[in-house]
């Protein structure tokens, strides 16, 4: 079953309820929901959804890969399949896909995206895709042990970097949370 609009309208809702500040970006997508065709399905347009798992190790390393397609080191993630159900549970499929990770072996921080972001797509008229938006859904989940990233691909490289290090606002996110997670005993 596929990950429906009333699926990411109740997600983008839960977001919003624990972003407050981050409204704005939200409307936008939960307008397209409302309003659109499937905003999970990767060939909605003028934006749709894609999921990322941001996975933290008990130090607070975040889990990167690079694979021969990209040179850039960034979190598995990806679109969203149609025979996704959720996207928590995109997001845990494409970390096992695409980083190796064994989804028993993971434990989600819970069920709203730990991050959302807005990135513009630059066109790809080669595979008759104009400029769009992907709604990135970042996924917090923790392991126990950073060895259970395996990728099944050779060409594929994972490395753990301190949350400092992952681009932009959730970058922020996970060293603010890093921090908190330290002051629990």
């Amino acid at each position: 079953m596929a990950v429906t609009n009333n699926a990411v309208i109740g997600v983008a809702l839960g977001y919003i309820e624990a972003n407050p500040d981050e409204m704005d970006l939200m409307r936008s997508l939960v307008v397209l929901a409302l309003h659109g065709p499937a905003i999970a399905a990767r060939s909605t347009t003028p934006a749709h959804v894609t999921c990322r798992a941001a996975i933290v190790s008990p130090d607070w390393q975040v889990l990167e890969i690079t694979d021969s397609a990209t040179s850039t080191w960034h979190l598995p993630g990806g679109h969203v399949d149609a025979g996704d159900s959720s996207l928590l549970g995109a997001a845990l499929g494409l970390a096992a896909r695409r980083a190796g990770v064994e989804t028993n072996m993971v434990i989600p921080d819970g069920i709203i995206p730990f991050d959302v972001e807005a990135r513009i797509v630059e066109a790809a008229p080669t595979r008759g895709e104009p400029e769009h938006v992907h709604y990135e859904m970042t996924y917090l989940f923790h392991v126990e042990d950073r060895s259970l990233a395996v990728p099944d691909s050779v060409s594929t490289r994972v490395r753990w970097v301190e949350p400092g290090q992952v681009a932009g606002q959730l970058g922020e996110k996970l060293t603010k949370a890093s921090r908190q997670s330290r002051l629990v005993p």
